[in-house]
């Protein structure tokens, strides 16, 4: 790193400006696409929506039909018997 701080400015300046420049060209080389990009995501925004849709209507098990398989006892344990 240069010691003088009007070359270290001049250096960010000079960096800036040519990545701003590249990033000019690049967006002039893409701007076509970036329409249908966002038309893509409207899209996969609404199908996600749609999904979540169907998956809420399908019937959700019962948590009664897990207890059934594991007893719950209570027997055998004390006060004092915490893990």
């Amino acid at each position: 790193m240069p010691r003088n701080r009007l070359i270290y400015v001049g250096v960010l300046v000079v960096a800036a400006s040519a990545l701003l420049y590249i990033g000019g060209q690049i967006i002039r080389t893409i701007e076509w696409f970036l329409p249908w990009a966002a038309g893509v995501g409207v899209a996969l925004i609404l199908f996600g929506l749609f999904v979540e849709m169907q998956k809420s209507r399908k019937p959700k098990p019962l948590a009664s039909d897990t207890a059934a398989t594991e007893p719950r006892t209570t027997a055998g344990t004390q006060s004092g018997d915490h893990r």
